[in-house]
């Protein structure tokens, strides 16, 4: 079996290239400049254009199957244009590639953030809407316009699966992803203030598992939310903590207080050239989000099995001080 990925030298595109070499398949892997993330794997590099969709197709021409994980990931709203380019123009193209190329089956990347958020009180299941308000973040917009593309293309025949992940944390984070920029900070001792509020976080290897497991097992046109464990900023670090034995944070601060550090995280971010550890939209994640994800449908038809968050920090520590990206254990 062959399959094709996008974004294979992002965070989930290399656990996901990961999972299906280690169960034996081909892979052809759609690759930017950084390909970190697949160093020294068995994998084929392709290069092309994305919105290129007679491209594509051609590229993956001898896959039986297409993981769509290439996306702009962000909270803030900025680049929108780019944005929608990348992830709803691009998931279109992939799709229609897919289907010109004779593929078997699309699995598509989506998010939790691709549903409504309300009513929080009420369990975040798969038959929730997805978001419509002009006025949500545009990563949330189009995650949700992109689902729709990629469910619409069975009409033509493909068969789709659509898997939504909550917050992904995790190793092999190279470039980092924010979360894991986060990390890396607390067990760096950086952020010596964490807010009092948390999220749902899976294991990115987890997500790479279920992931795989719709080939085989994900019924033609579900869309699976797959959750982890809710934990909040100062239990993250403290399991930072366990890990190099030495104290993080040094003071845990109402949810509220976030935003009036926003001025500051935006000065330091301009000083620094870096992309600030939270934001407004990062906030606003944390403030409207639902806490009871069952996840089910995935538990049922995947395998979903998201392992203890315990052990999720413990392994994304080793491998930063394995990469010499903490100071001292």
């Amino acid at each position: 079996m062959r399959a094709f990925v996008t974004g294979g030298s992002g965070h989930v595109g290399g656990n996901l290239v990961r999972e299906l070499l280690s169960r034996g398949y081909e892979v052809d892997c759609l690759v930017r400049s950084d390909t970190r993330a697949l160093d020294n794997l068995d994998v084929n590099y392709v290069n092309g254009d994305m919105l290129n969709p007679l491209e594509m197709s051609t590229l993956m021409e001898d896959s039986d199957v297409v993981f769509h994980s290439a996306a702009f990931v962000a909270v803030e709203k900025i680049q929108e244009d780019l944005m929608r380019k990348i992830n709803v123009q691009g998931t279109r193209s992939i799709a229609t590639a897919a289907i010109e190329s004779g593929v078997k089956k699309l699995v598509y990347f989506s998010s939790v953030h691709a549903f409504e958020q309300h009513p929080t009180s009420e369990p975040l299941v798969e038959s929730r809407p997805l978001v419509t308000d002009p006025k949500a973040l545009p990563y949330d917009r189009t995650k949700a316009e992109a689902q729709k593309i990629a469910l619409g293309a069975r009409e033509q025949g493909l068969a789709v699966n659509v898997v939504h992940p909550t917050g992904i944390i995790g190793p092999y984070d190279f470039k980092p992803s924010r979360m894991g920029k986060v990390l890396q900070d607390i067990a760096n001792r950086k952020m010596p203030v964490a807010i009092n509020n948390g999220f749902n976080w899976v294991d990115v290897r987890d997500v790479a598992k279920s992931a795989v497991n719709c080939i085989d097992s994900g019924i033609d046109g579900q869309n699976y939310i797959l959750p982890g464990h809710w934990a909040s900023m100062p239990h993250l670090s403290s399991l930072v903590k366990r890990i190099t034995g030495r104290r993080t944070h040094f003071l845990t601060v109402p949810f509220w207080m976030g935003y009036l550090a926003l001025p500051f995280a935006s000065i330091s971010s301009k000083i620094t050239g870096k992309r600030p550890s939270f934001s407004k939209g990062s906030l606003q994640a944390l403030a409207i989000q639902c806490r009871d994800i069952p996840g089910d449908l995935a538990q049922y038809h995947l395998g979903h099995n998201p392992r203890p968050i315990e052990d999720t920090i413990s392994d994304t520590v080793s491998w930063l001080f394995d990469k010499n990206e903490v100071v001292d254990k």
